[in-house]
């Protein structure tokens, strides 16, 4: 099964707002990029809060207060979302959303999808988009081309601010390989300007001196 890289904040006025201190920054784990299930009357659009991705606390958090706005117990919403994959919630409260490549990818397929059909949708049509996301992306293991630059969004998902984003995503994964020394003496940051900066060459002052074999503590 692919791992799920959506993410999104909810409206002010949410029903999960007691809960959302369990989530950092307030960032909701998604299994979809958009709301591919509907309700059982058709009338709603639903996401799927993605169950792999929640620790046990905040899974505990949402069933009980989906429980508690649905008249049902923890355990029959528990079920219902093992079942599922996850918690179905509304579309609505959604605020805004953060992607990575597969949610990204996802977006793209939807967005060809639109494009090439009519309007109305069909049922049909609807129906074979459902069931490939389903099998590729959900129970299959599907796996999104990489993001290395803004070029490899899909022009029609690209926003403001999603460059220095990108940016700061490379450069954070590049600060986790150092320890906490190299981070202190500047040697990580140094190493980070001259892979995004490669015009110039940029080094610690008095550093080249020093030969990494030699025991400084000497």
């Amino acid at each position: 099964m692919t791992k799920h890289d959506t993410w999104v904040k909810l409206k002010p006025g949410n029903p999960y707002e007691p809960i959302l201190d369990l989530f950092p920054d307030g960032m909701i784990p998604m299994r979809d990029p958009f709301p591919l299930e509907l309700s059982a009357d058709a009338k709603v659009a639903l996401m799927i809060i993605d169950l792999e991705r929640l620790s046990s606390v905040q899974a505990i958090a949402l069933a009980q207060i989906i429980a508690r706005h649905r008249g049902a117990t923890p355990t029959e919403v528990a079920a219902e979302a093992a079942s599922k994959g996850g918690f179905a919630m509304n579309y609505h409260w959604v605020e805004s959303m953060a992607c990575g490549p597969e949610g990204f990818q996802r977006g793209k397929e939807m967005a060809d999808f639109l494009e090439r059909r009519t309007q109305p949708l069909s049922t049909e049509a609807w129906q074979e988009f459902y069931d490939d996301q389903h099998q590729r992306w959900i129970s299959g293991n599907e796996e999104p081309q990489p993001i290395n630059s803004v070029e490899d969004i899909d022009p029609r998902l690209r926003m403001d601010g999603q460059e220095e984003a990108l940016e700061q995503n490379r450069i954070n994964q590049m600060l986790s390989g150092y320890s906490l020394f190299d981070m202190l003496t500047g040697r990580a940051m140094v190493d980070i300007l001259n892979a995004t900066d490669p015009d110039n060459n940029y080094s610690l002052v008095g550093w080249d001196e020093v030969d990494e074999d030699d025991d400084i503590y000497e």
